[in-house]
């Protein structure tokens, strides 16, 4: 027993000090003594290791012993020096670094001989499936320091001043703008990873959560290689890809020995501009034929959106036989626009890496992406001492006076006087897009609407028309919000008023962000185009009505009085129930005044379906069924809630209707359904495929009102309707119908810079190829189909929103037209609207 307790207190002591920690400091510099930004310092046959800080500094944490630690930088000579730790001292050590000398290969010069580099690049090539496919697992800890810094910054930004102290610059304009700094643990397997943030640090927010999804290591060996989501659709084509040869020149410029391996320095150099290619330089270890480290970089003239330059730096190291691992990774982003000068770095530091080791399966639970430790964003200032790269004198300062800002700004007095700020009543801007107040503590949001929201309007049956609009939003203590809104619409022409309310309740849970249920009730009197899922605002209208003399928009009045209920569960799935009862009303023209010298003002009733649908005023109960289902969805688990993230899969919707005849003098006896199908597919170096695909029909059709008849999203306008959702050239009302059956597809490709970046003008411009087509059937007597083919991302800069198409069209009517369609880019930044095409009322 006595031995026992002797044993136990050996091992006690020896863990004792084992987890005394010392702290190995310094600076790397080359031999002129400039700082070597984010050198790598790592300890010889041990997966640990750190880089400098953007001046060349460095820290590193061990327990007693003796290390060889070695510092390396690109086109550098790495030098190794040992080191003894006894206890929790601090040994500080310079690196000076010299330049590396390179041997040329001998190599026999014949006139037109092929540049050595390309065997070389050859022999990578051969072995890139290895290197990819031999990391079936991988585990490792990241330090991850992410920094924008402003270079320069404009006065005004859409028309408000710019506070330079609130951007975090100074006077100059220089400063920075954003400071994260993250403790993590990743791990992948297959086609699953994990990231588990077990400590954040975000200057000017003590609450914040950083990057739940830490900037992925760029693996060059794939093909294709994305380096930050949206930054190219098409990504960009690697150096050692298969097909590299056609897209690269090669360069060798010399070779070194380092650790027993001969590593060749290769210049990396595009064939053509305005291709998604690299520029820069690539070391490659001989026999393994694997990367060392990399210097590449991608620019405008690279397909590269948004970004002016990415600049990508990733230093590897052998950590066993035939296994590389990634070391550090450094990416250097720079953006200028709308006169903002934006640089940054976002640097990765990877220790503890274990390649193809056991890992616990509930590591991928739950379908969890990225989680976070309790407390992950509580960690006081003492758990970043240790931090592995160095924080710059800027940003020790900007940590200290964000955080006094951040006091500052949540004081409930500066609150409320930004809410009263905000509460500034802007009379062109609220005449244009309506005002918006909000009460103590936005618990009360009121809401009105404007001019290019519908507030006037003119049409051929009540001529001019006022609608103004009020919504108010109450947020409850509890997270739920109660949404009313009101609407009043009186026609001058035919002296009609009108006016509708709704109230909805939203229950949401604070757990898991997505998932809620709604319940709603709707009544009143309003005015409704007969086809509910019109691409044709009012305001559109207006413009058609009085400027070209057509009145396209078709309206009728009904009583309605209606109940809802939504479900969304947060995990891809959501249903939603509509019981309805209405009273539709038939209005006719009462005005043809319009500006055209020769207006065609038509009836109110749709030409195309005058006479062949019963149209008189009819009640109707109507119950509508709803089901939207996306597969695939996982989720970051943040420290107080859940967030669901969208899957690589397409969304599936089914909505049933049943019209009920006999309750409460209801006429309406139909069963209409519609099922779709909907995706955007990536498709790398060929661009972009948008899709949707549908089918549907009337089980039964024994009495189909104007208004519930199947109706195409049509389009006479020289505006581009929703692309995937509508048809560009068909006329209003033409092929609606109450068939049994029937299809349709609508197709969006967009080509990214495919074809145009071998056509001078249009690469240089950066326009872009995008074609596809629509089409509808339903019989032999009923179908249309059209083809489009245009150009998009038209404009400049940060303003390119401007889309427009060729469209051709073909029908069962053997009219075949064409025109010129115009749209905007609806994942632009920069948003212009006139009303909202799915607003009812």
């Amino acid at each position: 027993m006595n031995r026992f307790y002797l044993f136990a207190l050996i091992v006690c002591l020896h863990l004792s000090f084992a987890s005394i920690a010392g702290t190995l400091t310094g600076k790397v510099t080359d031999t002129k003594g400039e700082a070597l930004p984010f050198a790598t310092v790592f300890i010889q046959n041990t997966p640990n290791g750190t880089t400098a800080n953007a001046d060349g500094e460095y820290q590193l944490s061990l327990p007693a012993g003796e290390y060889k630690v070695t510092c390396q930088y690109m086109g550098f000579a790495a030098v190794t020096f040992t080191v003894n730790f006894t206890g929790n001292e601090t040994v500080k050590h310079n690196f000076s670094l010299q330049d590396q000398s390179l041997q040329m290969k001998d190599v026999v010069v014949k006139a037109n001989a092929e540049d050595p580099a390309y065997n070389i690049i050859r022999k990578t090539i051969k072995r890139r499936k290895f290197h990819l496919d031999q990391v079936r697992s991988f585990q490792t800890s990241v330090y991850v320091k992410g920094v924008f810094r402003l270079r320069g910054l404009p006065d005004e930004f859409m028309g408000e001043k710019v506070d330079k102290s609130e951007m975090g610059s100074d006077t100059s304009g220089k400063g920075v703008m954003y400071l994260c700094e993250e403790d993590v643990d990743y791990y992948s397997k297959g086609d699953k990873d994990r990231t588990v943030v077990k400590a954040v640090h975000e200057s000017g927010d003590p609450n914040g959560l950083g990057i739940a999804r830490i900037p992925p290591v760029v693996t060059f060996y794939e093909n294709n290689v994305n380096i930050i989501s949206g930054m190219n659709p098409r990504g960009f084509i690697s150096p050692v890809s298969d097909n590299a040869i056609y897209y690269y020149k090669f360069k060798y410029e010399g070779e070194y020995q380092e650790n027993g391996y001969t590593i060749d320095k290769i210049r990396v150099i595009p064939r053509r501009k305005y291709e998604p290619l690299f520029t820069g330089v690539i070391y490659i270890a001989e026999e393994d034929w694997a990367i060392q480290s990399l210097d590449l970089m991608v620019t405008q003239t690279s397909n590269l959106e948004f970004l002016d330059t990415l600049n990508v730096e990733q230093t590897h190291r052998l950590l066993k036989k035939d296994t590389w691992v990634v070391q550090s990774q450094v990416l250097y982003p720079t953006i200028k626009m709308l006169g903002f000068d934006i640089t940054g770095y976002f640097v990765g530091v990877y220790s503890k890496q274990k390649v193809n080791e056991p890992m616990p399966d509930t590591i991928f639970r739950k379908r969890i992406e990225s989680s976070y430790e309790a407390n992950a964003n509580k960690k006081d200032t003492s758990y970043w001492v240790s931090r592995p790269v160095p924080l710059q004198e800027d940003e020790q300062k900007d940590f200290r006076v964000k955080d006094s800002i951040y006091k500052v700004h949540s004081d409930p007095k500066y609150i409320d006087s930004m809410r009263r700020k905000g509460n500034k009543f802007a009379p062109v801007s609220s005449l244009l897009n309506g005002y918006t107040y909000s009460g103590k503590k936005y618990s009360n949001v009121y809401t009105t609407n404007g001019l290019l929201t519908n507030l006037v309007n003119y049409n051929s049956v009540e001529g001019l028309n006022v609608a103004p609009k009020l919504t108010w939003m109450h947020r409850l203590d509890t997270g739920e919000t109660l949404i009313t809104k009101a609407a009043v619409r009186y026609g001058f022409s035919n002296q009609h008023l009108n006016g509708i309310a709704s109230v909805f309740y939203t229950h949401g849970n604070r757990k898991w962000i997505g998932r809620s249920w709604s319940l709603g009730v709707e009544g009143g009197k309003y005015v409704f185009q007969f086809n509910p899922n019109s691409t044709l605002v009012p305001i559109e209208n207006t413009f058609t009505t009085l400027v070209q003399g057509y009145n396209f928009m078709k309206i009728y009045e009904r009583w309605n009085g209606a109940l809802y209920f939504k479900r969304n569960y947060g995990n891809g799935f959501s249903f939603d129930v509509k019981l309805d009862y209405e009273r539709r009303s038939p209005l006719e023209n009462t005005t043809s005044y319009s500006f055209a010298n020769k207006p065609e003002i038509t009836p109110n009733t749709p030409a195309p379906l005058a006479g062949a649908m019963p149209w008189a005023q009819n009640d109707a109960a109507i119950v509508r069924v709803g089901f939207s289902y996306r597969p695939g969805y996982k989720y970051i688990q943040y420290p107080d809630y859940k967030m669901p993230m969208p899957g690589n899969y397409p969304t599936f919707r089914l909505v049933y209707e049943k019209g009920i005849p006999n309750i409460l003098n209801s006429v309406s006896d139909f069963d209409k359904w519609r099922f779709s199908v909907e995706d955007e597919l990536g498709l790398k170096l060929f661009g972009q495929l948008n899709y949707k695909l549908a089918a549907g029909g009337f089980l039964n059709n024994k009495y189909v009102s104007l208004p519930d008849m199947m109706h195409l999203g049509d389009n006479q306008l020289i505006l581009a309707a929703p692309y995937t959702n509508s048809f560009q050239l068909a006329k209003y009302y033409r092929y609606s119908n109450t068939e049994q059956i029937y299809g349709e597809a609508h197709l969006d490709y967009h080509l990214k810079g495919l074809l145009t970046n071998k056509i001078p003008l249009l690469r240089q411009a950066k326009w872009y190829l995008v074609t596809g087509g629509n089409a509808f059937f339903a019989n032999t007597n009923n179908y249309y189909a059209e083809a489009f083919a245009g150009l998009e991302n038209l404009g400049f800069r940060a303003y390119r929103i401007l889309r427009v198409d060729f469209v051709y069209s073909w029908d069962s009517y053997n009219q075949n037209t064409y025109g010129i369609r115009v749209g905007i880019d609806p994942t632009s930044i920069f948003k212009i609207s006139f009303g909202d095409r799915n607003e009812t009322w």
